[in-house]
């Protein structure tokens, strides 16, 4: 009876970790969703003005009428994150989205052409790999201006070259395949050909890549506002709260908390969404 037992409770065991990722994907979908409520409306759920000044409750610890606290003007620290998910949510899904539509042109056009074509626009893919990511942002930005269209533009040209040598390598695979060979044997040429006979197979690569660089690009933007590059105060934006909260650390410790949680989980949301798109493309 002892060893049925225990085969029975690792059964369960095993029920459990199975079970496991889903209730995973739920939370990180439920995240996701908040935040995006957050940017669409954050009038309608934010506790009052992000921007108005009311300093004699300036570094109020977190409570019913301000539930993150105030910051040192006094401004409610629930209303400047929620308003702040649009400025720093909303800048690392433009980056992504921005970057993979043109990384995917550029890379389709590299794989499709081959030769010299191909040889040609590698190089300038390998020219912007060449240099550290972070570093090559940080001039660019710093040479574009303050803002957060700056940090923008900044990110997004250092973030297509990665969806361009990802693309190039599966339109490489895929011209070999039988399906292709027939389509291009039918007369079906350039664009028409990877959109109707390459893209359907580079979705899930392409899907896992964009859901995971969410996360990366937001950790981005968010540097890049705490060294002062992005947005200007008192623009609510989630590296403009971390960056003002750095002289209040022993005294106000929330005020650096909320920004801080809210970056993290966000983060953490996009990778599981990221994995739970590569396991499911695996099945």
């Amino acid at each position: 009876m002892s060893g049925v037992a225990r085969m029975t409770s690792g059964l369960r065991v095993a029920r459990v970790i199975e079970r496991r990722p889903s209730f995973l994907i739920l939370f990180a979908a439920a995240v996701v969703l908040i935040l995006l409520a957050f940017a669409i409306a954050p009038g309608l759920i934010a506790t009052g003005d992000p921007i108005k000044l009311d300093v004699p409750n300036r570094l109020a610890p977190p409570s019913l009428g301000h539930p993150f606290g105030t910051d040192e003007g006094g401004r409610d620290i629930f209303s400047r994150v929620v308003f702040g998910t649009r400025n720093s949510l909303g800048i690392a899904v433009t980056v992504v989205l921005g970057s993979a539509l043109f990384g995917i042109l550029f890379g389709a056009v590299a794989g499709l052409a081959g030769g010299a074509v191909d040889e040609v626009l590698m190089r300038i893919v390998d020219l912007f790999l060449a240099f550290p990511a972070f570093v090559l942002a940080l001039a660019l930005a710093a040479s574009l201006g303050r803002g957060l269209g700056s940090i923008a533009l900044a990110l997004a040209i250092i973030w297509w070259p990665g969806y361009a040598r990802l693309v190039r390598g599966e339109i490489l695979a895929l011209r070999e395949q039988q399906h292709v060979e027939t389509a291009r044997a039918l007369g079906v040429r350039g664009l028409r050909l990877v959109r109707r006979h390459m893209l359907p197979f580079m979705t899930r690569s392409v899907n896992v890549r964009i859901t995971t660089d969410i996360g990366y690009a937001l950790v981005a933007v968010t540097a890049l506002s705490f060294l002062g590059l992005g947005a200007q105060s008192p623009t609510p934006e989630w590296g403009l709260l971390i960056r003002d909260s750095r002289s209040y650390f022993g005294s106000a410790w929330w005020y650096l908390l909320a920004p801080g949680f809210m970056v993290m989980l966000t983060t953490v949301a996009f990778s599981l969404i990221g994995d739970a798109v590569a396991e499911r493309g695996d099945r």
